[in-house]
């Protein structure tokens, strides 16, 4: 029969072996997880202006042109964010004040609709604006392959939804 004192060490010697084998595994789980900030994807300019040099044949002067097109854009469209934002804080106060009416609703929804068509709008004439850069001879390749990089994350395709 095992006496008082080696049950004790067989424990203590079962705990440290967990404790060393938890302390591993949580520094593998942060090792890992700093490796993955590290490896940081291109954003979607990125994505756009490597798919227009090697699929459509953009040169550099294009690029550059694309590059300034970009900026402009970027700046214009958090303009048009940061208002949208600060008119959705003022359209929930009437909302409010208004204590939820249909008609409140239905005119709020109604504002926001025609801000969402304005953003679209500017989205739609930056893509013209892009393909204005395009050759003669890059447009059709523009006008047939565009929409699938605009359809893609992190320079992957999305993924098909199952049908419902």
């Amino acid at each position: 029969m095992i006496n008082k004192q080696n049950r004790s060490k067989v424990f203590l010697a079962i705990i440290g072996i967990l404790l060393v084998a938890n302390i591993a595994m949580v520094s593998f789980f942060l090792l890992n997880k700093d490796c993955d900030k590290k490896e940081k994807k291109p954003d979607r300019k990125t994505i756009i202006a490597n798919f227009l040099k090697t699929e459509i044949g953009f040169d550099t002067l294009q690029l550059q042109q694309y590059d300034s097109l970009g900026n402009r854009h970027k700046d214009n469209m958090k303009k048009m964010m940061d208002s949208l934002r600060s008119t959705k804080d003022n359209q929930f106060k009437e909302l409010t004040a208004a204590g939820f009416s249909d008609s409140a609703m239905n005119s709020i929804a109604d504002q926001s609709a025609v801000s969402q068509k304005a953003m679209e709008l500017r989205s739609l004439n930056h893509l013209k604006k892009i393909r204005l850069l395009c050759k003669p001879e890059q447009l059709q390749k523009f006008d047939s392959l565009f929409g699938k990089v605009l359809n893609r994350r992190n320079g992957e395709p999305k993924k098909k939804q199952p049908n419902k």
